[in-house]
């Protein structure tokens, strides 16, 4: 029996570009003198600075720009929100990395990497432990829906773009073309009520980006610019975006039951990320608004992937969960690496990971599938126990690779999607 996967890879032109471009050099990389030489082992001197920029206009219901300054190479990008509510608001458990619909790198009008609520919660939770936690504070994450201290909710949320994964990733902010970050902001009233069923409008008190940038001193960046940039072809690179489906169905009553997602996108993929999702919060008497509910994820029992009329996977969810997440980075690692035993925080619990590389490192893609090439791709998956009549969202992730090219004359980025 032929395998869709294998046979998809090799039908792909876009793996196969993949497969033969070069990672770029990085100025950072530490390492050794060759025999003979003067040159000691270092990583060039340089600076670090975080630099805090404003918008002109802030609100909800509307998109925020924030130029990216011309200042070295962009190495991060954290958004900071306040939220102030009424006295007597209860606002949901995940409220600033959900009210945040969008955030996007955009050039020329054109977007060339973004990251959504689910996306940025998938990559998170599958982060090792320590930084999954700090991730956690910083975007202000609960367990469950909550009054703010002091009425007032501070979040700081990571762009999560592919650019930031490793330095030779990275953006020269000084040489390619103007970059802008586009902040798409949800509804006032979406994600909070007043304990008896009514929606409550907040205020969007602060919205504003800290910029991270590296430094090298002049004579170092016009050398990796020439290194890079001189001659007169473009600095082709892979880079990654996030591309998100979902399929919503209503449950049926008192059973365990079963949720499909039929992929739609033509894309190329080395890891999906999936979850079910609650859409109507469940507490009596009307106490809470349905997007109360948003972003809790629950436990799934088995999972059921398919292509090309074959069965690819049917596992217990809880293999998928604590098993088939893949470890090469670590010398001869024989475990895998997740957080799934931790599901206190319910936003980037109960995330499930399928994962067709060979190593957790999202800089270096070791593997890819193109979903062009295989017919009628679909996930499907178990509740773990009787659910109610309620509409239920199945949420999926893609990690999609995509060939990047800045041109050596005019800094111009441009990005090729096709599989």
């Amino acid at each position: 029996m032929s395998n869709p996967l294998l046979n998809s890879a090799a039908s792909s032109a876009l793996i196969s570009s993949l497969d033969s471009v070069s990672s770029k050099k990085n100025p950072f990389t530490y390492s050794y003198a060759q025999k003979g030489s003067l040159t000691s082992a270092h990583v060039p001197s340089h600076s670090r600075s975080a630099i805090t920029s404003y918008a002109t206009s802030i609100g909800f219901n509307q998109n925020i720009d924030f130029p990216i300054l011309k200042n070295g190479i962009l190495e991060n990008l954290f958004v900071k929100i306040v939220l102030t509510a009424p006295a007597g608001t209860h606002v949901n458990a995940s409220i600033a990395n959900l009210i945040i619909e969008s955030m996007s790198l955009i050039t020329s009008g054109r977007e060339i990497c973004s990251s959504r609520p689910f996306g940025r919660a998938a990559l998170t939770a599958h982060k090792p432990y320590h930084v999954k936690r700090n991730i956690e504070h910083m975007m202000g994450l609960q367990a469950q829906r909550y009054q703010p201290a002091n009425n007032i909710v501070v979040a700081y949320i990571p762009a999560f773009f592919s650019c930031f994964d490793s330095p030779e990733q990275m953006y020269l902010s000084t040489f390619v073309e103007p970059l802008t970050l586009r902040l798409k902001m949800g509804s006032a009233n979406q994600y909070s009520d007043n304990n008896a069923g009514g929606a409550v409008n907040l205020a969007l008190t602060t919205c504003e980006v800290v910029q991270v940038f590296r430094n090298l001193s002049s004579d170092a960046e016009q050398k990796m610019i020439m290194e890079d940039y001189s001659n007169s072809e473009s600095l082709v690179r892979i880079q990654y975006d996030l591309v998100e489906e979902n399929t919503v169905k209503e449950a049926t009553a008192n059973a365990i039951d079963s949720f499909t997602h039929k992929f739609t996108s033509n894309r190329t993929c080395s890891k999906i990320f999936f979850a079910l999702e609650r859409v109507a919060a469940d507490l009596a008497g009307g106490q809470v608004i349905a997007s109360a509910a948003d972003g809790q994820y629950g436990a799934i029992s088995r999972v059921v992937v398919k292509g090309n009329g074959q069965t690819l996977f049917d596992l217990d969810g809880d293999l998928f969960r604590y098993a088939l997440s893949q470890d090469t980075d670590s010398a001869n690692s024989m475990f895998a690496v997740g957080n799934q035993w931790d599901n206190a925080i319910h936003h980037i619990g109960n995330v499930y990971k399928i994962d067709w590389g060979m190593n957790t490192d999202n800089s270096h893609l070791t593997n890819n599938i193109s979903l062009r090439e295989i017919n009628d791709f679909q996930l499907t998956v178990f509740s773990t126990a009787t659910v109610n009549q309620v509409n239920y969202r199945l949420r999926v992730c893609m990690l999609s690779p995509q060939l990047e090219a800045i041109n050596s004359a005019s800094g111009k980025i441009s990005t090729s999607l096709s599989s």
